[in-house]
């Protein structure tokens, strides 16, 4: 699983003031994917890809948030309708 300061890395950001924010993203992000039936045990790089464009788009990162957020969210919703990232039926 991706870490705050992986994504503060890959914005840039040089001090750790930002940390509690990344985390609570990365947590908001985990939880809407869940959210579309997307199985949150199976983290590999897209999932991490998907929760850094969530929050890059959360910190309007090179003022593109908008842009960010539908990346993410199309990355999102393909996964979510992609066998092998749905959640199991009980």
């Amino acid at each position: 699983m991706v870490s705050a300061e992986q994504i503060r890395k890959k914005m840039r950001i040089t001090h750790t003031h930002s940390d509690g924010d990344i985390a609570d993203n990365i947590e908001a992000a985990r939880l809407d994917m869940s959210r579309v039936g997307i199985d949150m045990q199976r983290d590999n790089a897209l999932f991490d890809k998907a929760i850094e464009l969530y929050c890059k788009a959360q910190f309007d990162y090179l003022g593109k948030g908008d842009q960010f957020m539908k990346n993410y969210e199309d990355m999102r919703d393909a996964m979510s309708l992609t066998g092998e990232y749905k959640c199991a039926v009980k």
